[in-house]
């Protein structure tokens, strides 16, 4: 009696050539700069340049006056607003109140201070750089070993230092099979803190329909169901779907 034998197919070692390329290399691939809708306006961040500072105040009158601008907010315009989803769970881990826009402090390089809306992107870049805001520079570190040293200054001062949580694994004799070993090497290794790397930089087409009060999110990262999550945790609406 004959027996058939399946293998299975194995990738490893091997150069897999990418589905997703040709469309991108060509041309023909859609990303949100792509993407038009009727009415559509542009919203452009204002972010910090600080690593660590109090927002003493924000000055927005020059930008709300701007051509094509619709609107501007602030810190204090999102009091309302939820705050941003923290996106891992662990024992013990220390998770503070990240809200979309700073309000009295700003605590990394980058963070969001204000928005600007307007009719189109360079409007609204030109009524970004008419905001003036009056920082009140504080001492900050940011190397992660020296964040750890006693006496480096908390990112957050509702704790005494930067340690994010202490998780403990452990399995066998550690020391035993070292000291069993035939080699034993040691080497330092450091690593980036982020891996991917986009084409298109990180930017989101919203569409907002008041009367039934539903919204469709199109966001320019391969996290949608990130993204369904976080964005109700924001607003306090209901999910209903992810595509």
């Amino acid at each position: 009696m004959a027996t058939t034998t399946t293998k299975t197919e194995t990738f490893v070692g091997k150069r897999i050539r990418r589905r997703e390329d040709p469309r991108l290399i060509t041309g023909t691939a859609t990303y949100v700069e792509d993407i038009q809708m009727p009415g559509m306006h542009y919203a452009v961040i204002l972010r910090s340049p600080h690593a660590a500072a109090r927002i003493r105040s924000i000055d927005t009158k020059k930008a709300e006056t701007a051509t094509g601008v619709a609107c501007v907010f602030t810190g204090k315009d999102t009091k309302g607003v939820g705050v941003v989803p923290c996106g891992i769970a662990m024992p013990d881990l220390r998770v503070p109140q990240h809200n979309i826009l700073a309000t009295d402090r700003v605590y990394f390089v980058g963070h969001p201070v204000a928005v600007v809306v307007a009719r189109d992107r360079y409007l609204a870049g030109d009524a970004a750089d008419l905001i003036e805001v009056d920082y009140e520079v504080l001492p900050a570190v940011a190397d992660p070993e020296k964040a750890l040293a006693k006496g480096a200054p908390a990112v957050h001062p509702q704790w005494p230092d930067n340690i994010a949580f202490t998780y403990h694994q452990d399995g066998g004799n550690v020391d035993k099979a070292f000291a069993e070993a035939d080699v034993v090497a040691k080497q330092r290794i450091v690593s980036q803190r982020l891996v991917p790397m986009a084409m298109e930089t990180r930017g989101v087409v919203a569409e907002w329909r008041g009367r039934i009060a539903s919204s469709t999110c199109t966001p320019r990262h391969r996290s949608p169901t990130w993204c369904a999550r976080s964005w109700p945790e924001c607003s306090g609406w209901k999910r209903t779907a992810c595509a």
